[in-house]
């Protein structure tokens, strides 16, 4: 949609030229995963500088406005807003968790790319703070300047008006930067492009690792003999996210909006999940010191029940009719699509279990505290598990 804006095109979702486009750019993002991380980290660079160009002179011209006194909506800055208590009801705060892990999920990848990175002990765990730092400022003054440029009003630009709810940048963009309008749409664009690389990267590294960790049929595991990266994951990655995009476009678009809205429930989970996983993991480290307690224990035990708080309360409220796009079997469509996907992947778990090559894995033999680092510094070098397999 955002490029085709940028001819002064205005389309439907599911029209062909959009579902092309975007076809396109998957594809193309899924071959540069597959070329390489170098190539993936310059190209990523780029766009992460026009997009911060565009969002700084986006911050510029809405504060701009707001003491000139030309801003359409213009609103006073107020300290409140950044009270995280301020919240009336557990509903917008428990859709505000959800939207904070939606934004910043794919900034992780860093953490799954280790094995690909300079002093992996070291500048992935920092990457992903430092990453965190820059997130939050980001939100927070690009929210602001756009609180004071436009308020919190119904009509017009306001940041209340339920027609600017979709793209609040679509509508402003005219307003605030004139002829220079199409710098929010290309920001926009572009971080859709980013997105879908870093959606891909960590998915094809997390199904590269439980291919070696029998977590996943052999092929899985396949590395690029050239480019060191798994070729089969990120090929599969791709595939499955062109053909859900078609499949659901074609089906009902409503139902696409809603399975975006549900990927908050899918994200707390696993990470619900892995707060839990980091307590298990180190529950013998947790009385040799207080550092290792705090953050080995108390901290990942807060943030998985938050969390896992988040996932249920989201859920329920997801099980509205009035939630999300669509109504499928009677309930809201957000919460059969979030929860359906879930249930698929115990499915798929279910019957993985019934292959011999699983049974390593589920029996804890594959992957445990004593299990070395199976996943190869050169392709074709795995390092051979306990029962002498792989």
């Amino acid at each position: 949609m955002y490029f085709w804006d940028l001819f002064g095109l205005e389309l439907e979702n599911n029209d062909w030229r959009i579902i092309l486009v975007a076809v396109v750019f998957i594809a193309a993002m899924t071959w540069v995963s597959w070329r390489g991380v170098e190539i993936g980290e310059r190209i990523q660079n780029i766009l992460l500088a026009i997009q911060y160009l565009a969002l700084a002179i986006f911050v510029v011209a809405a504060l701009w406005q707001f003491f000139a006194g030309t801003a359409p909506g213009a609103t006073a800055f107020d300290w409140e807003w950044l009270n995280p208590f301020a919240f009336t009801d557990f509903d917008g705060f428990t859709e505000a968790v959800l939207l904070a892990l939606f934004i910043y999920w794919g900034w992780d990848t860093c953490l799954v790319l280790n094995e690909e990175t300079k002093d992996p002990k070291r500048i992935p765990g920092r990457a992903a703070l430092l990453t965190t730092v820059i997130l939050l400022f980001t939100y927070v003054s690009v929210t602001i300047a756009a609180m004071m440029y436009a308020g919190p009003g119904e009509d017009g630009t306001g940041l209340g008006n339920e027609a600017n709810a979709d793209d609040f940048f679509l509508a402003i963009k005219d307003g605030l930067l004139g002829p220079w309008g199409w710098l929010l749409v290309v920001a926009v664009l572009i971080s859709a492009v980013s997105s879908t690389q870093t959606t891909i990267l960590p998915t094809a590294r997390g199904t590269l690792a439980m291919g070696v960790y029998r977590a996943l049929p052999e092929r899985f595991k396949t590395v690029h003999p050239r480019y060191k990266t798994p070729s089969f994951s990120t090929l599969v990655g791709g595939t499955v996210a062109i053909c859900y995009y078609v499949g659901m476009t074609l089906i009902s678009d409503n139902i696409l909006q809603d399975s975006i809205l549900s990927l908050g429930l899918a994200i707390a989970f696993y990470y619900a999940i892995t707060g839990f996983a980091c307590i298990w993991y180190f529950r013998s480290d947790l009385g040799r010191s207080a550092r290792d307690l705090w953050f080995k224990g108390i901290f990942p035990l807060l943030g998985a029940l938050m969390l896992t708080f988040a996932f249920v309360k989201s859920a329920i409220d997801m099980y509205d009719v009035d939630y999300g796009y669509s109504v499928l079997l009677g309930i809201g469509g957000t919460f059969v699509v979030g929860i359906g996907a879930l249930l698929v992947g115990v499915v798929l778990m279910v019957i993985w279990y019934l292959f011999p090559r699983s049974k390593p894995f589920f029996g804890g033999k594959s992957l445990n505290r004593e299990t070395p680092v199976m996943v190869p510094e050169e392709p074709g070098e795995f390092v051979r598990s306990i029962d002498g397999g792989i």
